[in-house]
């Protein structure tokens, strides 16, 4: 049993625990084709159930809800047990997540706000009641999941791969037969800053009347953002350049392709009927190993916007024709969401009684970790003893991991280190800093440094990154220049000797926020760019 499995529910079968479920009646209801259904059925855990092809006579008072399925697919042994506890938990209307293919390596992870193509759920008998009064066939599966997606109240997807289709995943599975639909092409699912800023494209494109599909590899911490955010997430290994991709672009109104890595989509897309909005977050140090990949002309249904100045540059210096528009992308007020803090100093170990200097990112030298650790040991003994600085982030590269390390082995006082935060966390930290530095050499638009914008934290910044081109010197942030740790350690001294000035910056630091990148202001850009889209299909 455990071997018919895919890797994928292999390893979320190992983190499942079973709960008692036995007490819930329900009906498996497949009038259709149900021979995978009906073998993966015999090992279910939950044993309190029937399957039945018709409903009108097995509607018992005894009936609890009932699994409607629209065609053949196999479940996990514990698919029914999460079912019936969904269904005692008071939801009414419960989905799943699912895998495809004959090695399951399409995964679709659905969202509550987005039902259609939804061939199986489970429906409360009070729903299904309801769904039956107002259908036109009560015995049609795919019209009672319809109805069902419509009447729900209280809704609830389980994030779990509960069932493994044989086919490959298609456009039905993910849209309905009438919306406007948008896939987004995302070469990440992770937690890093174009992931992140991509989550805040699916409310405003929903808002548009776009039901959302994401298209992106195995999730590395993001996956769970888009799909609150009301997106189907697909995810399978060299999406980009799988025929999966075409067959859901092709049947889009919209294509989003986030970042240069999706270059070779874009060029597949180039000259098609599908318009595209290439959105470009990257650095100068991405493009060496794509630009042959980058079409050498764009057609009129490719629009071409980026995060700002600097990543609009990096493109320029291999495409210098192309008309690239600005889009710098928006976060949600952090500050104003009531989010879980935690204490940060006592877990990391820094003093409380002193201003802290933060800085988020991967350790790599694009990110010049090692020129803020140079600048640090530039102040001098007695300003660096006034303040205390905190590097965050992962070691992709071990030189600039040497050079904190080495830090903290010389100032243990002073100097601090974390690999990760969680979500809440970073909130906490930005909350509770009293600056942020960004020392990268190449940064289109540094996520965390927006992230201390929403709470009003000023930030020293390179001129090599997107966030320089914003800032007003002295008034809501500061900028060195040339890589010059010398250059940044006078602006930390005079940061750390005066902290009235950074306190008195910070209402202009949240207006700077507000004014670029706050969720208004990002919902105004991107509805623009898409109705220009919008328009460019119509024409054509």
């Amino acid at each position: 049993m455990y071997s018919n499995y895919t890797p994928l529910q292999q390893e979320q079968l190992l983190r499942q625990t079973c709960p008692d479920t036995q007490s819930c009646y329900l009906l498996v209801y497949a009038p259709g084709r149900s021979v995978q259904l009906s073998r993966s059925l015999d090992t279910q855990l939950h044993r309190k159930f029937r399957l039945v092809s018709s409903l009108s006579d097995q509607l018992t008072p005894s009936v609890e809800g009932v699994l409607l399925a629209a065609e053949d697919a196999g479940l996990m042994s514990t698919a029914l047990s999460f079912f019936a506890d969904a269904l005692q938990r008071k939801f009414d209307y419960i989905i799943c997540d699912a895998v495809y293919g004959c090695g399951g390596v399409t995964a679709v992870c659905q969202s509550t706000a987005h039902r259609a193509g939804v061939g199986y759920a489970l429906v409360s008998r009070p729903l299904l009641d309801r769904c039956r009064a107002a259908a036109r066939d009560p015995e049609n599966v795919s019209e009672l999941l319809t109805l069902a997606g419509a009447f729900a109240e209280n809704p609830y997807r389980i994030p779990e791969a509960l069932l493994h289709f044989g086919r490959d995943v298609s456009p039905a599975d993910l849209f309905s037969a009438k919306g406007k639909r948008v896939l987004i092409l995302s070469h990440l699912l992770d937690m890093t800053g174009a992931p992140i800023v991509l989550v805040s494209a699916v409310p405003v494109l929903r808002q548009l009347g776009y039901e959302v599909a994401v298209l992106g590899p195995e999730d590395g911490g993001s996956l769970e953002l888009f799909s609150e955010a009301g997106a189907v997430v697909v995810t399978r290994a060299g999406c980009v350049s799988t025929p999966v991709l075409l067959g859901l672009a092709f049947c889009a109104d919209l294509v989003l392709a986030n970042t240069v890595v999706e270059a070779r989509a874009v060029r597949t897309l180039n000259g098609s009927a599908v318009p595209v909005l290439w959105w470009l977050h990257d650095a100068f140090a991405g493009y060496p190993h794509i630009a042959h990949q980058i079409p050498k002309v764009l057609e009129n249904n490719v629009r071409v916007y980026s995060v700002g100045s600097h990543a609009a540059a990096a493109m320029k210096d291999v495409r210098p024709d192309f008309d690239i528009r600005p889009l710098i992308y928006g976060l949600p007020d952090y500050a104003a969401e009531d989010f879980p803090r935690s204490d940060l100093a006592a877990a990391i170990g820094y003093p409380k009684d002193k201003p802290l200097f933060a800085t988020v990112g991967s350790f790599e030298q694009r990110k010049g970790q090692d020129i803020f650790c140079q600048a640090i040991r530039l102040l001098p003994p007695e300003t660096r003893a006034k303040a205390s600085f905190l590097f965050v982030g992962k070691a992709a590269e071990k030189s600039m991991m040497d050079a904190v390390r080495d830090l903290t082995a010389d100032y243990p006082e002073s100097i601090f280190y974390c690999k990760r935060l969680t979500r809440d966390e970073i909130k906490t930290l930005m909350e509770r800093c009293d600056c942020l530095v960004c020392a990268s050499r190449d940064d289109p638009m540094p996520t965390f440094v927006t992230e201390g914008l929403i709470f009003g934290k000023p930030a020293i910044v390179s001129e090599h990154t997107g966030t320089a081109g914003l800032v007003t010197e002295g008034v809501d942030g500061f900028v060195y220049h040339d890589d010059d740790p010398a250059q940044l350690a006078k602006a930390l001294a005079y940061a750390i000797e005066h902290p009235d000035v950074l306190n008195a910056m910070h209402p202009a630091c949240r207006k700077l926020y507000e004014t670029h990148y706050s969720k208004q202001a990002f919902e105004q850009s991107l509805t623009a760019a898409v109705r220009e889209l919008e328009a460019l299909s119509v024409k054509a």
